[in-house]
């Protein structure tokens, strides 16, 4: 690990705790956890306050907490570095997979917005809504996972929603649609 997964320190080599503010980076997976929220045909975006990828635009994500449920958290997130207030209870599962070189296993939610207000978070600079076509492409903070992006806006675009498992090792970026959900209107 090269940044610390509680606070974004940079890491010294071969750390197992960070100097900043002590969190455990040893090497054993972590949860993360994303919310890939739309309202109509844009998706929420924030843009990172913190290292790594400090000033992209990445979805809102972050890694569950002790006593959470994975909705939960994926919620919480997205309230913190968005302001997007979203019910747990409403979310449902997008996308699951390992990122097997940085040691994570992530789950991804989908949900919706009543409407594009958003504020931000000590862990955002901005956050915003975008289409597919208004989206900064050049400026996304993890551009090895466009392909999910592009899945969640031809789901949202379409109005089916599919599951998808992702598989990213040093060498592959394998997203695999895994199952339809029920048709929902965009």
């Amino acid at each position: 690990m090269t940044y610390c997964s509680a606070c974004g320190s940079a890491l010294p080599a071969a750390a197992g705790f960070c100097t900043r503010c002590g969190a455990d980076n040893r090497h054993h997976p972590k949860l993360l956890v994303a919310c890939f929220v739309h309202c109509g045909p844009r998706l929420l975006w924030m843009r990172r306050a913190l290292a790594p990828q400090k000033g992209f635009w990445a979805i809102p994500a972050g890694f569950m907490e002790s006593g959470e449920s994975m909705v939960e958290a994926a919620a919480r997130e997205t309230r913190e570095e968005t302001g997007v207030v979203l019910d747990p209870a409403q979310l449902s599962l997008f996308m699951m997979g390992t990122i097997s070189f940085i040691s994570e296993v992530y789950v991804a939610f989908r949900g919706a917005a009543p409407d594009l207000a958003c504020s931000i978070g000590p862990e955002a600079l901005d956050a915003q809504f975008f289409s597919r076509d208004e989206l900064p492409w050049d400026e996304i903070a993890y551009p090895q996972a466009n392909h999910s992006i592009l899945a969640a806006y031809d789901n949202i675009e379409s109005g089916r929603f599919q599951q998808y498992h992702c598989e990213m090792t040093a060498d592959k970026n394998d997203l695999t649609p895994i199952a339809y959900g029920p048709l929902v209107a965009p």
